[in-house]
C-alpha cells in the first residue's frame, strides 16, 4: 500500500508546527518540578510582559517532553533558568530530586545555565558558552536549543540592536548546531524565524521570490505526489510520498555558494533542485527497494533528467544523511529534487538524534564540538574537525580565503589543527593572508570540503581569466584594440556578435576560456574579422599609461586629454583609476588620429614632464 500527505499550505505557520500545546506533568517528580519552579519564578516578566515562568519554562519543558520523553530532561527544562534567575543551587536540586534523577538534572541545569560571574576577564557568555560545550551531553544541546528556539518568538520586543545580534547568533550557532544534530526540521524553524530579524533586506528578497515560484504551486505538487504513488505502485514498493520544502535561510545560502561558484545566478532560485523535495520513503526498511524506485523515477523524467545532480548517499552517508537523490529540471518550472530512502533514514534525516534516542539507536556520534569566537559568539562543528573546520563555521566561505593566521585561545595554530570543545578561535584577516589550496581538502570536513572546492575554483578561473587578457593583448592590439572592454561600452553589439560566436556568455568567461586552452586563439582572431572588431571598422586609436605617483597632481588628467585635442583627436572612452602606491592608470579611446598625430601624440606624452612606468599606444 502506498499513502501520499497531501499538501493544504506549503509553508504552516512556524510557530504552530513547532508549538507543545498544554503541558501536563506526566510524572509526580515532574508535577514537583512544575509546582517548585512557578514558585521559584514567581512574579517573573518577559519582555513581552508575559509570566516568565509559565510561558517560557513551560514552553521550553513541553517541547524536549514531545521531542524524547525523558522525565529528567523535562525537568531540567523546567528548571533550566532557576539557578541563574532565582539564585537556586544545583544542591537544592540533587536535595528536591533525590538519587540518580537528581543527578542527571542538575548536570543539564548546570550545562545550560549562564554563570553569574565571569572568569579570567571574558564575557559572561563565552565563560557560558565554553561551560556547555564542556559538557557535550546531547540532554544540554536539546534543551539549550529549545531554550534558544523559544526567545525567538519574542524577538521583536528586543531593541534592535539586541534583536539583530540574538538572531544571527541563532542562525550561524544554534540552527548549525541542530543542523549537525541532523535534526533539519527543527533547523529549519530555528533559521527561518530569525532571518527577518537578522538580514532584514535579504530575507524580503529571499521570501518573495520563492513564495512566487511555480514549483509551489499546490495543483503541481499534489499531482506531481499522485503520479510518484503511482510509480511506488507499478513498482510493488510500500511506503509513502511526502513534500520537504527547503528553508528561506537554507535556500538562500545555497543559492549564494552556487552563484558563487558560477553554476547559477543571484536573481533566480531555478536551478536551486531542493527548493521543493519529493520524498518517497519506502516502509519496509529494504535498501534494494529504493535501487528498485530509483530506476522507475529515472525512466518516468528521462530527457529531463539533470544526470550531473545524482547523489548515492545510501551508499556513502553525508554527515549522517541517508537518501538516493535525483534532479529533474522541468520546462518552465526548473530543478526538483525526488529523495528516496527507508522509514528509518527518514526518520533520522529529518530528526537525527530525536529520532535515534526515540529508537533506541544508538547516538554516539551525535557529540558536535562547540566552539567560540573572541566576541561570544558560539559554532558548532563535527567532532574531530580541524582549525580550518572552525574557520568556516564562523563566516562559511567568505572567510575561507581572507585567512592570515588563525589563534585557538590566544596562541598561533596551525590549520589542521585539531578543535576542543570550548577552544576561543579567532581569524586574522590582517597581513599576508594564506592562499587556498587543494591540500587544505585533506584536513576538511564534508561541509567545509564543499565551500573550499568553491574557492578553489573561484581561484582557478580567475587566474585563467587573467591569464586569458594577457596573451590576447598581441591578437587585439593587431586589431587596433587595447581591451575588449571599450568595444563592449562603446559598439557592445559587436561584442554581443563575438561572444555567441565563441560560444561565451561575458568577456571574463571569454578571457577564462582562452587562458586555460578552451578557445584558441586563432578563433578568437578570426571571429573579431567576422564580428568587424578591427581597426579599419572602428578606427579607434588606444593610449593607456601608467604614472607614477610623482605625477598624480591636479589638472593632470586635463592637460593630458588637451594633448589629445592639439592632434585633433576626438576622445570617446576615458578610464582612469588611482593605483595603491599613489599613481593612477589611464586609458583613452580616441577617434580621428591620423597615423602621424598619432606618432605626434605619443611624443607629446613623452615630453609632457609627467614620469610614465608604462606608455602604449595601439
Amino acid at each position: 500500500m502506498v499513502t501520499v500527505t497531501r499538501i493544504e499550505a506549503v509553508r504552516p505557520a512556524l510557530a504552530d508546527e513547532f508549538n507543545p500545546g498544554e503541558f501536563i506533568p506526566r510524572t509526580e517528580a515532574i508535577a514537583d518540578a512544575y509546582r517548585w519552579g512557578k514558585e521559584l519564578h514567581g512574579d517573573q516578566k518577559r519582555m513581552s510582559g508575559e509570566p516568565y515562568f509559565d510561558t517560557h519554562c513551560v514552553w521550553v519543558a513541553g517541547f524536549i517532553d514531545n521531542l524524547v520523553q525523558n522525565e529528567a530532561w523535562t525537568i531540567a527544562a523546567l528548571l533550566h533558568d532557576a539557578v541563574e534567575d532565582t539564585g537556586e543551587s544545583l544542591d537544592q536540586i540533587r536535595a528536591r530530586f533525590p538519587g540518580m534523577l537528581g543527578e542527571q538534572v542538575a548536570y543539564i541545569v548546570d550545562g545550560v545555565t549562564k554563570l553569574s560571574r565571569p572568569r579570567d576577564g571574558r564575557s559572561r557568555e563565552i565563560e557560558t558558552l565554553r561551560k556547555i560545550a564542556m559538557f557535550r551531553d546531547p540532554g544540554v544541546f536539546l534543551v539549550k536549543l529549545a531554550d534558544k528556539s523559544h526567545n525567538l518568538l519574542t524577538l521583536e520586543h528586543m531593541p534592535e540592536g539586541k534583536r539583530i545580534e540574538k538572531a544571527t547568533e541563532a542562525i550561524r550557532a544554534y540552527g548549525k548546531l541542530a543542523g549537525i544534530l541532523n535534526c533539519y526540521r527543527w533547523r529549519r524553524w530555528i533559521e527561518d524565524m530569525a532571518f527577518p530579524h537578522a538580514y532584514c533586506d535579504a530575507y524580503k528578497f529571499v521570501r518573495e521570490a520563492i513564495d512566487s515560484d511555480l514549483r509551489l504551486d499546490l495543483e503541481f505538487l499534489n499531482t506531481m505526489i499522485d503520479q510518484l504513488a503511482k510509480i511506488m505502485e507499478r513498482s510493488g514498493v510500500e511506503g509513502n510520498v511526502q513534500l520537504s520544502v527547503n528553508g528561506y535561510w537554507q535556500a538562500w545560502q545555497k543559492l549564494r555558494r552556487m552563484a558563487r561558484g558560477r553554476k547559477t545566478s543571484m536573481n533566480s532560485f531555478a536551478d536551486l533542485n531542493d527548493l521543493v523535495s519529493f520524498r518517497m520513503v519506502v516502509s519496509s526498511n529494504n535498501v534494494e527497494d529504493c535501487y528498485l524506485l530509483m530506476a522507475e523515477v529515472n525512466r518516468f523524467f528521462g530527457p529531463y533528467l539533470d544526470h550531473s545532480r545524482f547523489d548515492d548517499y545510501i551508499a556513502c552517508p553525508q554527515n549522517g544523511y541517508q537518501a538516493l537523490q535525483i534532479t529533474a529540471y522541468l520546462p518552465d518550472l526548473g530543478a526538483i529534487e525526488f529523495a528516496i530512502a527507508t522509514e528509518e533514514m527518514e526518520g533520522e534525516n529529518t530528526w537525527g538524534v530525536v529520532y535515534a534516542l526515540r529508537n533506541g539507536k544508538d547516538i554516539s556520534r551525535y557529540r558536535p564540538v562547540e566552539i567560540l569566537t573572541p566576541t561570544g559568539g558560539a559554532r558548532f562543528v563535527e567532532e574531530g574537525s580541524s582549525v580550518l573546520d572552525a574557520v568556516a563555521s564562523i563566516q562559511q566561505e567568505f572567510l575561507l580565503d581572507k585567512i592570515s593566521a588563525v589563534e585557538v585561545n590566544n596562541n598561533l595554530a596551525m590549520l589542521s589543527d585539531k578543535v576542543k570543545p570550548g577552544d576561543v578561535v579567532e581569524v586574522i584577516t590582517s597581513g599576508p593572508r594564506l592562499k587556498p589550496s587543494p591540500e587544505w581538502l585533506n584536513f576538511a570536513n564534508l561541509s567545509t570540503a564543499r565551500l573550499l572546492r568553491i574557492i578553489l575554483a573561484t581561484e582557478a578561473l580567475r587566474k585563467s581569466a587573467e591569464h586569458g587578457r594577457e596573451i590576447l593583448k598581441p591578437v587585439l592590439a593587431d586589431h587596433g584594440i587595447f581591451d575588449l572592454a571599450d568595444v563592449q561600452s562603446l559598439a557592445p553589439e559587436k561584442v554581443d556578435n563575438l561572444l555567441a560566436l565563441l560560444g561565451c556568455a561575458s568577456l571574463e568567461d571569454l578571457y577564462t576560456s582562452v587562458g586555460s586552452g578552451a578557445i584558441r586563439m586563432e578563433d578568437v582572431d578570426n571571429k573579431l574579422c567576422q564580428t568587424d572588431i578591427n581597426r579599419d571598422s572602428l578606427g579607434w586609436t588606444t593610449i593607456n599609461l601608467l604614472a607614477d605617483k610623482r605625477s598624480h597632481k591636479p589638472g593632470v588628467l586635463a592637460k593630458l586629454a588637451g594633448l589629445v585635442s592639439k592632434v585633433g583627436g576626438n576622445i570617446l572612452l576615458s578610464y582612469n583609476i588611482t593605483t595603491p602606491d599613489g599613481g593612477f592608470m589611464l586609458r583613452l579611446v580616441i577617434q580621428n588620429l591620423t597615423p602621424d598625430s598619432k606618432t605626434e601624440l605619443y611624443q607629446s606624452y613623452q615630453d609632457s614632464g609627467y614620469v610614465f612606468k608604462s606608455l602604449e599606444i595601439v
